[in-house]
């Protein structure tokens, strides 16, 4: 359950507690489409039979979403038949027409889609009014946070770091030096702002001649791979967000493994990610502020 990306926002609203939150949760399960359903979206237990994980005062949710897709050339090939059948004794179909056909196919073939599965974890932290998602795509996020509003009523947020200059402080550490606690990786993504070009290196020891190169040229980091307190291993993006998210063989050594049983090895999992995301978050705060410290 370690997550591998994460998206970091403010919560700006008031909370339910975490006995009201598992209440409203545990109403809002998870069932699979009907077979002319499009999408279903519900909560699964986070642990156990809870549906909200609590470790250190921090609240794990996990969603499932069920979506049934037909393939667009499927429908449009199916009405086009269709069309082709009733000419001349119709007339040519208005707009309405067509779009009510189209309508009418996608029910008749959506029994016949497969349906395909996916979760997204979130975690809120209270303590210090975050909210974070398993994930850096911005439509999953809003997904998420309409269902918690939907069930909670109040919910508000807003990106953590999105008053930081990002990018400016990845290029300032490749053409000098990361600050404390950081190191830099191995890889980048660099995007010319005049014509959106883009370079993108891996398996590279940076600072590259060739990459400060480009910065000197005008290019932008859009993405940069660094290692924190020799712990974690990820990429950080322009806007914030962090993927490929992985504990290096140090963090391992320093950590023993959880107890064998699924349960308590979940519980141990989220203590210890709680533990090292709030300080990582904490440390980058410290180092994107608008006078980050050396």
């Amino acid at each position: 359950m370690f997550f591998r990306q994460l998206s970091v926002y403010r919560l700006e609203s008031e909370l339910l507690d975490p006995a009201a939150l598992e209440t409203t949760l545990a109403g809002h399960p998870f069932a699979p489409t009907r077979p002319q359903q499009i999408e279903s979206a519900g909560w699964l237990p986070a642990i156990g039979s809870l549906f909200v994980h609590e470790t250190d005062q921090a609240l794990r949710l996990v969603q499932q979403r069920e979506e049934r897709s037909v393939p667009a050339r499927a429908i449009s090939e199916t009405v086009e038949a269709r069309l082709r059948e009733r000419a001349g004794t119709l007339g040519e179909p208005t707009r309405a027409e067509r779009a009510a056909m189209k309508d009418a196919v996608l029910l008749e073939l959506l029994p016949q889609a497969f349906p395909r599965q996916s979760q997204a974890q979130t975690l809120i932290d209270p303590v210090h009014q975050q909210v974070w998602f398993d994930t850096i795509t911005a439509n999953k996020i809003e997904r998420l946070s309409s269902s918690l509003r939907e069930q909670l009523g109040q919910w508000r947020m807003s990106p953590w770091f999105a008053a930081a200059d990002t990018s400016g402080h990845l290029a300032r550490w490749l053409l000098g030096a990361p600050p404390a606690g950081f190191a830099i990786g191995e890889g980048a993504r660099l995007v010319d702002p005049r014509d959106g070009g883009t370079i993108t290196v891996a398996k590279l020891a940076l600072p590259d001649p060739h990459v400060i190169a480009h910065l000197h040229e005008g290019m932008k980091v859009d993405q940069l791979e660094l290692i924190w307190n020799e712990q974690l291993r990820f990429t950080l993006r322009a806007d914030g967000s962090l993927t490929k998210i992985k504990p290096t063989e140090h963090y391992a050594e320093e950590h023993d493994e959880p107890a064998d049983e699924d349960n308590a090895r979940l519980d141990a999992d989220q203590r210890l990610m709680v533990a090292a995301f709030r300080r990582l978050i904490a440390d980058l705060t410290r180092v994107l502020s608008p006078t980050p410290a050396a």
